[in-house]
């Protein structure tokens, strides 16, 4: 068995998988423990049952031991060494190319790049130790949103300012959601039946980015030194001007720190709208002719729309397909037809009946006399770090 992990600052998210022979991989339970050092809860989804527990979580490892306990105790595991591999999304791993066996170099790589995510990598930290303890037989991998992303030519990566910056302080363009891109370039494959594909695959959720996959491999992305670059999300900025900051630190005698909270938290489609960083509240103003809410749609397909010509403009070469995924671009008909309706110059069209069509797996929804095909495929980064976890295991 592989356990999944995707871990915050009060939150565990988990899903349970067993590898056969056959190379055939079965999900057997999802869950996630919430609300820990607040109250406490367990959410545990198996053969189609849910099952809420309310218990006392004041940290990360009494959370770890909850769920491991009620693994057992709803009969899904027989042996806690039954779980053979444990995989961990991990959000910054600085320039750490591949997923990784957490040996005490990758365990430090992980603790240094947390002054570039000090939201996402100490608590990934935190549980990765508990597992530790619980599970010392298993064989433990990081699996990092950057990793994939190590590709980009240094031209798309470094940043122009004093070099000395990225000399010294490792100041550039690292780039996020590696896994789910990785997952959406080699599901194309499988689609098409050709590697070495020429994609931009907007990765539409509350956070979101857009990446250019060239000849099969992360050239470019929208992403940063930060997730808070690129595109308007849900509740950030992405690029602003820089001088912003200095400026509202001095008209709101905030500091830097303050200011760099409103970007990531108070900013993007609940900055304009007012009404959420969800999407399907700002789309219900925008249907009702809310001013803002429309501002806000229009704002953020805008983005969109301009990075993607930006990004098939510095591929220079024909491109296979536009793929919209995660939450917004795989469910919100209207924002994939507003960004495809803000690209003119590449004579793309989606087809109406299609984007609105539901699907499983993925579904093509362009037009016959559209240039590019235009896909809708739903992304799975557990299953990448699955497979990430049998490579090793199989060594």
């Amino acid at each position: 068995m592989i356990l999944v992990v995707n871990s915050g600052s009060s939150s565990i998210k988990f899903s349970l998988y067993e590898y056969k022979n056959n190379n055939d991989i079965e999900k057997l339970a999802s869950g996630m423990a919430e609300q820990i050092k607040v109250n406490g809860k367990i959410i545990i989804t198996y053969q189609g049952n849910k099952h809420e527990i309310d218990i006392s979580l004041p940290d990360h490892k009494v959370a770890i031991e909850a769920i491991l306990s009620k693994l057992d105790e709803l009969k899904i595991i027989k042996d806690i060494k039954d779980i053979q591999g444990v995989g961990y999304r991990v959000v910054h791993g600085g320039t750490i190319s591949k997923s990784s066996i957490i040996d005490e170099k990758v365990h430090k790589q992980i603790q240094d790049s947390s002054k570039l995510a000090p939201l996402h990598n100490p608590p990934a930290l935190l549980v990765i130790d508990k597992f530790k303890e619980f599970l010392p037989h298993s064989k433990h991998v990081a699996c990092f949103d950057t990793a994939y992303h190590q590709t980009m030519p240094e031209r798309n990566y470094i940043y122009p300012v004093n070099i000395e910056w990225y000399k010294k302080y490792d100041v550039r363009k690292y780039g996020f959601h590696g896994t789910s891109f990785n997952y959406i370039n080699k599901k194309f494959e499988e689609i098409v039946g050709k590697e070495k594909n020429n994609l931009i695959v907007c990765h539409l959720g509350n956070g979101a980015s857009i990446c250019s996959i060239k000849e099969g491999k992360s050239f470019d992305t929208t992403m940063g030194l930060t997730p808070l670059a690129g595109i308007m999300m849900g509740s950030r900025s992405g690029d602003v001007d820089p001088s912003i900051i200095n400026y509202m630190c001095t008209s709101l005698n905030k500091s830097p720190n303050e200011i760099n909270e409103m970007l990531n938290n108070n900013s993007g489609l609940l900055g304009i709208s007012g009404v959420s960083s969800d999407i399907r509240y700002v789309i219900e103003g925008y249907n009702k002719n809310d001013k803002m809410c429309t501002l806000a749609i229009e704002i953020y397909t805008q983005k969109i729309a301009n990075f993607i010509i930006q990004m098939i403009n510095q591929q220079n070469q024909k491109i296979d397909a536009i793929i919209f995924t995660a939450g917004i671009g795989e469910n919100s008909q209207i924002v994939v037809e507003k960004v495809v309706g803000k690209l003119p110059l590449l004579n793309i069209s989606v087809d109406q009946e299609l984007n609105n069509k539901k699907y499983e797996d993925y579904i093509k929804i362009n037009t016959p006399t559209s240039k590019i095909d235009i896909y809708k495929i739903r992304t799975n980064e557990e299953i990448m770090i699955c497979k990430d976890v049998i490579t090793f295991l199989k060594k």
